[in-house]
């Protein structure tokens, strides 16, 4: 009897689950499983033959429900599934099986088996955002640019033609916004054909590759990362999910023809895939603080340096008020970088806050909103890309603009979605009090991606700014969920903080990402919050109802965004829903907000083999 090894950590958590309950994973709901196995095998692991990819037993500690059996080992284990009879055996590597009698599969077979399992009525589109959501499962990153210079070359270094102009923007807060604030003015107020590259998404994945504003279209994922995986299979580049979709942001934005790029880093700076362009125009690091210090370093300095690795040759740097200089003028003097900027040495100390930043009281204080200080960065980059951008309209033929204060002023004024997004939404009355005559109310929300400490505390800042007549012990309910790799403690200890340690304010929620912190892991960082709403109930629900084939209830995020709407209505509250990005799609639609969203095919393996931000880097990383 042959057996196929294969590697993937869903595969292998089967096993631990089938020793410990004596029955192998193997349902049409992947609800019923953990999360992970879900999340990663999608309906693969409806297959006779059960196949699935390669991943380190490290990363099977996110599997939620099978933790306390999956971490016992610190080396890759190999599992041998059978063709035939769907049993498994654990094997400690590929020779081993050999001398067992088992053959191996190779991983480029596997990914076929992976391919030629899809449904037929899957999209072009959803069989390659899933397989490019499933790379990291076959391609351990390695670390530096080695990958994404080939790749960059292979599609013929796009983003280093003297036609394109690259701004370049790291920062551990803010940059979103600055990225989109920046490619928004000069595309609206001087009609560049501008290219944007963010990340991480909310809803779909072509939320990250935007021309002119607009999402790229799905016909244009298909051409372009088909493209992309077809060179990385022959030129042999094992390249990760967030150096692909790099390359497929470059790939797409030379096939348009864009004057300007604006990229923002996935995470860091010196090693992050973005880094290989080699002549931006400008380089920002928006702001330091203490994040992913396991990958970037324990401290303020070591961070800056990390994120200063974008710096390059003969380009200026525009810096955030909390970036230390000294540091910056080390790095810039290193890499031979232009001269180095504050925003008050190209706007001055004082500003006039324009009308989009005042507060509901009338009042703009500067240091309470961090929008201003991320509409100052864009100002000052603005205005350090005037003369290079006006050179490369003569170059072109075209009749340079030169933006004004006001069209400043005016193009600064968008906001990301979830970066302080405001709305009210409407409650039925029915859901709040019986028999009323009323037939709805409404309920002020505020969504928030605030996701570590400094974010939190420009968060709060923001609301006390905002409605400073709230009592936010009495008029504030908050829905919450966080990223594993987060500061648990402290980004919640300024949340109760704000609350007055009424943790009854709080709801709890998780999302079903493998990033995601679980509740359990939040109660465990800060037990204060055990009177806090959280969503132990829902998952008791969702069983339930799959036990009973019902495919209609709502995930966790979005049965405590319902709840929390019907008390804030009741109580008169202000409802706040912030933290993770990963929470804000459920939580949107809950709100009812429709906009273009990945499909469940996509969404059970997203996140798929992603540790830390968009890559699962090594412990090596911070050299």
């Amino acid at each position: 009897m042959h057996v196929h090894i294969t590697f993937l950590m869903t595969a292998l958590l089967a096993s631990l689950h089938r020793r410990v309950t004596g029955a192998f994973i193997h349902s049409n709901h992947p609800r019923r499983s953990c999360p992970s196995f879900a999340s990663c095998a999608g309906s693969a692991t409806r297959t006779k033959h059960a196949y699935f990819g390669a991943a380190p037993i490290g990363t099977s500690r996110h599997c939620r429900k099978l933790r306390t059996h999956s971490t016992v080992w610190d080396r890759p284990l190999f599992l041998a599934m059978s063709s035939d009879d769907e049993t498994g055996v654990l094997l400690s590597s590929p020779a081993c099986a050999s001398r067992k009698g088992y053959v191996t599969t190779t991983q480029q077979q596997q990914r076929q088996q992976l391919e030629s399992s899809a449904p037929s009525q899957w999209s072009q589109y959803e069989q390659l955002v899933r397989k490019l959501y499933m790379t990291n499962l076959f391609n351990p990153v390695k670390l530096g640019l080695e990958n994404m210079d080939r790749l960059h070359e292979m599609i013929g270094r796009p983003m280093d033609q003297p036609n394109i102009s690259v701004v370049h923007i790291a920062g551990s807060n803010g940059k979103g916004s600055v990225a989109l604030k920046t490619a928004h003015t000069l595309h609206t107020q001087a009609n560049y054909k501008v290219g944007l590259f963010v990340s991480p998404h909310i809803s779909s994945f072509r939320e990250r590759i935007q021309i002119n504003g607009v999402p790229i279209e799905e016909d244009q994922v298909v051409q372009y990362l088909g493209e992309i995986f077809d060179i990385c299979e022959s030129q042999q580049i094992p390249a990760t999910f967030f150096e692909v979709t790099t390359a497929l942001a470059f790939r797409v934005f030379a096939a348009e023809n864009v004057d300007v790029v604006v990229l923002e880093t996935g995470l860091g700076g010196r090693l992050d895939a973005t880094n290989v362009i080699r002549r931006p125009a400008l380089c920002i690091i928006t702001s330091i603080g203490l994040e992913h210090t396991r990958i970037l370093g324990d401290t303020i300095e070591l961070i800056a340096k990390e994120k200063a690795g974008i710096l390059k040759e003969n380009c200026p740097v525009l810096i955030g008020k909390s970036v230390p200089l000294e540091v910056i003028k080390e790095c810039a003097a290193e890499k031979k970088a232009a001269d180095i900027y504050r925003c008050e040495d190209l706007l001055g100390v004082e500003t006039t806050a324009s009308s989009s930043t005042s507060t509901s009281s009338g009042t703009t204080p500067l240091e309470e909103d961090y929008d201003i200080e991320n509409s100052k960065m864009t100002k000052a980059a603005l205005i350090l890309l005037q003369f290079h951008l006006a050179n490369m309209s003569l170059e072109k033929g075209k009749q340079p603009h030169i933006i004004t204060p006001e069209e400043m002023d005016e193009g600064v004024k968008i906001r990301p979605p979830c970066r302080f997004e405001e709305m009210d939404v409407a409650i039925p009355m029915s859901s709040v009090i019986d028999n009323s005559d009323a037939s709805s109310t409404t309920v002020r929300v505020v969504l928030d991606v605030a996701h570590n400490p400094q974010a939190m505390e420009y968060l709060i800042s923001k609301l006390t700014a905002t409605y400073p007549n709230l009592n936010p012990t009495r008029d504030v309910r908050m829905v919450v969920g966080m990223s594993a790799d987060k500061d648990l403690k402290q980004c919640t200890d300024i949340l109760l903080d704000y609350l007055g340690g009424d943790a009854s304010k709080v709801h709890l929620v998780e999302a079903s990402h493998p990033r995601a912190a679980s509740v359990e892991k939040i109660l465990e960082a800060n037990p204060i919050l055990k009177e806090a709403y959280h969503s132990r109930h829902d998952n008791d629900a969702m069983q339930h109802s799959e036990e009973n084939d019902s495919p209609s209830l709502s995930s966790p995020v979005a049965s405590q965004v319902r709840q929390a709407l019907t008390l804030a209505a009741s109580n008169n509250e202000l409802l706040v829903i912030c933290g993770s990005v990963f929470i804000m799609a459920d939580a949107r639609e809950e709100l009812g907000i429709f906009e273009p969203r990945d499909s469940a095919v996509i969404a059970a393996v997203a996140g798929a083999g992603l540790r830390s931000s968009q890559e699962n880097f090594g412990e090596g990383s911070k050299k």
